[in-house]
C-alpha cells in the first residue's frame, strides 16, 4: 500500500474557507477599489463569529489584496497609477521567464492548456461575458506557473496573483476595445509558443502587458473623477 494512501485529507479551517471566499469576492468585482470591508457584516453573511473574518482579512493583507488602517479598519486594496506601473512590470517579467522554463520541461501540456482556455476564450469573448472572460484570461496567463517547473516563481507570482485579477477584471476586461486586442493577443501568444519563436513571444507578450497597463491607469482616471475613493475619504 502506498504511504500516500494513508495520509489524512485535512478539512479546510474556517478562517480559510471565509479567506477564499473574501478574495473571490474581491477578484470578482463584488468589492469596489477602496471599499471598506465590514467585520461584522461578513461574519453576519457567513454566519461565523468576527475572529475567522478578523484571521482572514489578515491573511489577504499579506498578499496585498487587503489593507488594514488602525483604528480605521480594513479596506480593499486601492492602486495608485505608481502600483499599477509596478505590478505590470513584475507581471511580465514572472510570466516571460515563466513561459520559457514551461515551454522547456513541459511543452505540449502547456500548448494543450492554453488551446483548451482560448477555445473557451473565444466562446465567451463572443457572448460578451465580460467577468467569465476575465476569469479565463487570468487561468490562461496562470497556466505559465502551473506548468513552470521552478516553485520559487511560482510563489513569486502568487504574490501578486490576486491583485492582478482584479484590477483585470475591475478596470480593464469591461472595455470592449480591450478585450477585442486581449482576445487577439492571446491567439498570438498561442502561434509564436506553437512555432517556438520565444522573440516573437516576448514581443506579443510586453505589448499585452502594456496595454493592460494604459487600460487600467486610464479607468482608475476615470473612476477617480466619477466619485472620490472609499479609502481617502
Amino acid at each position: 500500500m502506498s504511504s500516500k494512501s494513508l495520509k489524512i485529507q485535512r478539512p479546510q479551517s474556517l478562517a480559510t474557507l471565509v479567506t477564499e471566499r473574501i478574495r473571490d469576492a474581491i477578484v470578482s468585482g463584488e468589492f469596489s477599489l477602496g471599499e471598506k470591508i465590514s467585520e461584522e457584516s461578513l461574519a453576519e453573511t457567513f454566519d461565523v463569529s468576527r475572529s475567522p473574518v478578523r484571521d482572514a482579512l489578515n491573511a489577504l493583507q499579506f498578499t496585498g489584496l487587503v489593507e488594514i488602517r488602525p483604528k480605521r479598519g480594513s479596506f480593499v486594496f486601492n492602486p495608485t497609477i505608481l502600483d499599477i506601473g509596478q505590478l505590470c512590470e513584475y507581471r511580465e517579467m514572472l510570466e516571460r521567464e515563466a513561459c520559457i522554463l514551461a515551454m522547456r520541461d513541459s511543452r505540449e501540456a502547456l500548448l494543450q492548456a492554453l488551446q483548451g482556455l482560448f477555445d473557451e476564450m473565444t466562446s465567451v469573448h463572443k457572448n460578451g461575458d465580460t467577468r467569465r472572460y476575465a476569469t479565463l484570461d487570468t487561468a490562461f496567463h496562470k497556466a505559465f506557473f502551473q506548468h513552470c517547473s521552478n516553485a520559487l516563481v511560482q510563489d513569486a507570482y502568487a504574490l501578486v496573483e490576486a491583485r492582478l485579477a482584479t484590477i483585470r477584471t475591475v478596470l480593464t476586461s469591461a472595455r470592449q476595445e480591450r478585450r477585442d486586442a486581449s482576445y487577439d493577443e492571446h491567439g498570438e501568444i498561442i502561434d509564436a509558443l506553437t512555432q517556438q519563436d520565444m522573440t516573437r513571444f516576448e514581443n506579443v507578450l510586453k505589448k499585452h502587458v502594456h496595454r493592460t497597463q494604459v487600460v487600467a491607469v486610464e479607468r482608475l482616471s476615470e473612476v477617480d473623477h466619477e466619485t472620490a475613493s472609499p479609502i481617502n475619504a
